[in-house]
């Protein structure tokens, strides 16, 4: 979608640079929208051996081993509080065995009783500290859990202990990516790659972070790489029609849309994409027909709420766009792209107030939101704070250090400052 420049006319401070650099998207199927996920890394280990005993399994003649295989076969069936009491059957008999509460604990994070997965993990640690796979199942937990510092500590150990560990590198590869560390992200994910070259998931999401930092042409290598690897599934192929529009390849990413539209006509996120293609496109109208057809399928979809406001927008229908952007928020509470675009409709509607508090909020649920700052910088301007709209202006370059509007505005601001004195100072004398 081209950059919406939003041209305002502010008295106090006529030079400074456009408010709001473009209405904030999202255009990145699977990479932000959620918290990331890394279960997929914390690991089922599997006993030494297995008995040649089948299904169904007969509890009075069995052993602890077979306690473990028919605890892993019904955690791989989905049924994870049957293979928790397995597990726990085990560690009734030994209860020094780290295999059972290493499994244990897998069931119970996804059974989402995290503490206790924690506190299982740590038991088995204690046991074989130099295990890699219990620190790095340790970590994935703490991560569940929120709690970033540990995970990044018990990741740190994992690949201290092997330090080609795929699933190591992978897992922190996530932490960095949840931390905005995306330079280091990469690096961790082209680790676990060197390690684990086949892993589909791998270079899908190497491929997500790439394009968080701009690079969507080696994005759509790692994609391309993924789909080779067997990843048929409509996530990637969303996630390659969205690096054809930041690629200007816009006729292959309508035409993969409408392809895709073919074998899944109920998706709502399939029609989310195309109308962000046919708005990149400048087809406004087409746009929001198929955003509404989105919401018609998913009506509480805060993604196509957030992208029908910005079209409504673009045809300068402000108050229907404001009333958009808020349906969005009411969806998605913390959707900082929503506040950003309620910010400035609100602003050009007039409703100055209300702007900067829509675009604090913004900042609340994306503190890396550098246009929202230097935007806030433009309102306290406007208001006769020059010194705090400096600072803003500040935060916005240590945060985006190419923003040339906020230099701009800086260099402006002082000069009027400089004015103003010289102009008091004449006052003073005559």
């Amino acid at each position: 979608m081209k950059p919406i420049a939003i041209t305002v006319s502010i008295i106090a401070l006529a030079a400074c640079a456009a408010f709001g650099a473009e209405l904030k998207r999202f255009d990145a199927p699977g990479a932000t929208s959620s918290p990331l996920n890394v279960e997929k890394a914390f690991e089922l280990a599997e006993p030494s051996f297995k008995q040649s005993q089948t299904l169904p399994f007969d509890e009075a003649h069995s052993g602890i081993q077979n306690l473990l295989s028919y605890g892993n076969e019904l955690f791989t069936d989905g049924y994870l509080k049957e293979a928790a009491d397995q597990f726990k059957a085990v560690i009734e008999r030994d209860p020094q065995n780290v295999t059972a509460k290493n499994n244990l604990a897998l069931c119970e994070k996804r059974l989402g009783e995290i503490d206790s997965s924690i506190k299982h993990l740590q038991e088995a640690i204690a046991s074989e500290p130099l295990k890699a796979e219990l620190h790095n199942n340790l970590g994935s937990a703490y991560l569940s859990k929120g709690e970033g510092d540990e995970a990044l500590k018990c990741f740190f150990e994992a690949l201290n202990l092997r330090p080609n560990y795929a699933e190591a590198h992978y897992n922190l590869g996530h932490l960095y990516s949840i931390r905005r560390a995306y330079d280091q992200a990469v690096v961790e994910y082209q680790s676990a790659l060197q390690s684990k070259p086949e892993g589909a998931a791998y270079h899908r999401d190497l491929g997500d972070t790439l394009r968080l930092i701009k690079r969507s042409e080696e994005a759509l290598i790692e994609y391309r790489e993924a789909k080779r690897l067997g990843d048929n599934s409509v996530g990637l192929k969303l996630r390659v029609i969205a690096v054809f529009r930041e690629l200007h390849q816009l006729s292959e990413a309508e035409k993969l849309a409408n392809d895709l539209l073919k074998d899944h006509p109920n998706n709502a996120e399939v029609f989310n994409q195309l109308g962000l293609t046919y708005l990149r496109q400048g087809k406004i109208q087409l746009a929001q027909q198929t955003f509404n057809k989105a919401l018609a399928i998913e009506p509480k979809f805060a993604q196509a709420q957030n992208h029908l406001g910005i079209a409504l927008y673009q045809e300068k229908q402000i108050a229907r766009a404001i009333d958009v952007f808020n349906q969005a928020l009411k969806a998605k509470p913390d959707y900082a792209e929503a506040y950003y675009n309620l910010g400035t409709a609100l602003y050009r509607k007039g409703d100055v107030e209300n702007a900067q508090k829509a675009l604090l909020e913004a900042i609340r649920y994306n503190p890396q939101d550098a246009y929202a700052f230097n935007n806030i910088g433009l309102i306290l301007m406007r208001r006769g704070n020059a010194d705090e709209a400096i600072e803003y202006w500040r935060k916005a370059i240590t945060i985006d250090p190419h923003l040339a509007a906020a230099f701009i505005n800086i260099g402006r601001a002082l000069h009027l400052n400089q004015f103003n004195q010289i102009n008091q100072l004449k006052g003073a004398r005559e």
